[in-house]
């Protein structure tokens, strides 16, 4: 049973930004995306960079790894004080960070000196709010202090309100904050290039033409990602869009029931004293979403005629009586969120975090084509693998060669390229095509070996290449990232692969995975992470991962209908954008050439019926 989905929607994220982007700009501002109430999600954080935004917040090192690890090496702001235990992480991984404490700066001084780097730190003030930050009559001494420790640089000075205090941005403190810049500009020559005005509850001010001169910078979170729903409470702004973030959860029993509960009152699980009203017998559905999921009291039903009445641990309790249509067992149920129901929701390990893509993306057009050096493309002229794709109504054109270029440009006809190669040096070239064109894709990856041994030449060092895993040239990051990766049927690793493999953040369904499994739940599960908030994704199939009757036989692969399987499913996801095959040539086996055509016209729609 499906558990709670959050599901994203990445062109919402990208056209917010544009907007706030806009509005900024027009006021001499620029922002960093405020990626912590997605948990560093990679995908929102390229959506953010695609609309616009200077670099990226975060307030949590985990997040910045998952950043660092999908390969964006935009700037990074570190929102939250850095801890004493984690100064060498926070000099190697971030760009600047916010700071209040002399104990702190210094220990950024003494290791960024250690590592010969320069860090840059943003100095907060505190202008009434009452969390982090040095009061202002603070200023010029802490300076002073700050000016003798090598290896740190004072790039601006910043406030934060309205978090803790619910302190309001207006003129007179974001002004002092400009004047506190200034007299700091004056009197020490100092080039800030961050006079940070706060988050996205200076919006508001911004908008009514009152924002301060002197302030350049903001961090912009929520009206990002959620619309400005608690940033612009009273008069929503229509330019921004609020269903960025839907929650929903699955309708467990939908039942006609009193109002008021049976019995003596005591208090619920969590310690609170419920109040009822009796309105009669209503018709109540429960769904699979808790506490333990999301902040209740933060959820808005999309659907007229739902109401939360409260929730437990593992349950949520509607009113679903004015539902029409009235909602059966089985229903999923939408709703909005806060921006603290938002928080708990990403954080909450139960829940499914489903980003999508643009869906005005176009999907690729009737054609194909097909790319193999001459000698394999002569195997296929034989074997008629372009005639059989026409009969299953694709356009085909072959190209008796294999490049990046001419790959891309027939990505940009909307055609879906198939490359055939002798080994994975193809598969490279494929890549290297599909990250030529698309914003971010996902890869699918069907071979019995890992290939990410950090070899100078040949197959095996491909994907370690690709997903830069190591110091070498070649990364197709960060449009490649990691976690959309997936490498299925793999039964063979090296002993110095495994510790690669495990801090890589790639999916891997091994052969005794798809044993337990089945290969139709791993597929489904791998399709859906190479396509996760991607434009589509690459397959690259080895034959070596299937047992091939009389060519392959007995090594513990997967089986020809299980490849069958595999890529059937892959045809109708409709998210495949590029294939290539590799392992076959001009030398091969005729009725093993037919085999591995026969899985590829699979991969591309060819039915029995």
């Amino acid at each position: 049973m499906p558990g709670p989905q959050v599901t994203i929607d990445l062109e919402k994220i990208e056209a917010n930004t544009r907007t706030v982007v806009s509005w900024c700009k027009a006021s001499g501002i620029s922002i960093f995306g405020v990626t912590k109430g997605s948990c560093g999600m990679p995908q929102v954080a390229r959506a953010m960079l695609r609309g616009g935004v200077r670099g990226l917040g975060e307030s949590r090192l985990e997040n910045i790894r998952r950043l660092r690890g999908a390969g964006i090496d935009a700037p990074v702001m570190l929102l939250r004080s850095p801890p004493l235990s984690l100064i060498d992480e926070v000099i190697r991984t971030v760009d600047i960070s916010l700071n209040s404490e002399l104990a702190i700066i210094a220990e950024l001084s003494r290791v960024a000196e250690r590592m010969g780097r320069i860090h840059d730190i943003i100095l907060m003030i505190d202008l009434g709010d009452l969390r982090e930050g040095i009061l202002p009559t603070d200023l010029i001494p802490t300076i002073e202090r700050i000016l003798e420790m090598p290896g740190i640089r004072i790039a601006g000075l910043g406030t934060n309100l309205t978090c803790f205090g619910a302190i309001i941005p207006t003129e007179v403190n974001l002004g002092q904050l400009a004047d506190l810049a200034g007299t700091a500009q004056q009197r020490f020559g100092l080039d800030l290039a961050y006079i940070s005005g706060g988050n996205s509850s200076s919006l508001p001010l911004l908008l009514s033409g009152n924002m301060p001169k002197g302030i350049n910078h903001l961090r912009i979170g929520e009206a990002i990602l959620q619309g400005g729903r608690d940033t612009f409470l009273d008069q929503p702004r229509q330019e921004l869009d609020r269903d960025v973030f839907l929650l929903s959860g699955e309708l467990l029993e939908v039942k006609m029931k009193p109002s008021m509960p049976i019995g003596i009152s005591g208090v619920d699980a969590f310690g609170g004293r419920p109040v009822f009203q009796d309105i009669g017998e209503r018709l109540r559905g429960i769904v699979n979403i808790g506490r333990e999921d999301a902040n209740i009291e933060g959820l808005l039903p999309v659907k007229q005629g739902v109401t939360v009445l409260g929730a437990s641990s593992d349950h949520l309790i509607l009113d679903v009586t004015d539902a029409r249509p009235v909602p059966e067992v089985g229903d999923r149920v939408n709703f909005r969120m806060s921006y603290g129901a938002l928080l708990a929701a990403m954080t909450s390990e139960y829940v499914e975090k489903l980003p999508m893509y643009d869906r005005n993306t176009q999907n690729p057009a009737a054609r194909v084509s097909i790319f193999a050096e001459k000698n394999v493309a002569a195997a296929l002229r034989k074997h008629t693998l372009d005639g059989r794709l026409a009969n299953i109504g694709y356009e085909v054109d072959l190209t008796p060669r294999v490049t990046v270029d001419e790959i891309s440009a027939s990505l940009d006809r909307r055609a879906r390229p198939l490359i055939f190669g002798a080994d994975h040096r193809a598969s490279f070239t494929a890549m290297s095509a599909v990250a030529a064109t698309l914003d971010a894709f996902g890869l699918l990856w069907f071979d019995a070996m890992a290939s990410v041994l950090p070899q100078q030449d040949g197959s095996e060092s491909v994907l370690y290449r690709a997903l830069g895993l190591g110091p070498g040239t070649g990364a197709l990051t960060p449009k490649l990232s990691p976690e959309n990766v997936v490498l299925i049927g793999l039964r063979e690793t090296a002993p110095e692969e495994v510790e690669i493999l495990k801090t890589s953040r790639v999916k891997i369904f091994t052969i005794a995975d798809i044993d337990a499994l089945g290969m139709r739940e791993v597929i489904r599960q791998a399709v859906q992470i190479a396509s996760a908030g991607m434009q589509g994704f690459h397959v690259s199939y080895n034959p070596a991962v299937t047992d091939i009757p009389g060519y392959l036989p007995g090594t513990g692969g997967i089986t020809v209908r299980e490849t069958h399987q595999a890529m059937e499913a892959i045809h109708q996801s409709k998210s495949m954008r590029a294939m290539d095959i590799t392992g076959l040539d001009a030398e091969a086996d005729p009725r093993f050439a037919s085999m591995i055509v026969h899985f590829a016209l699979s991969a591309f729609g060819k039915r029995i019926l």
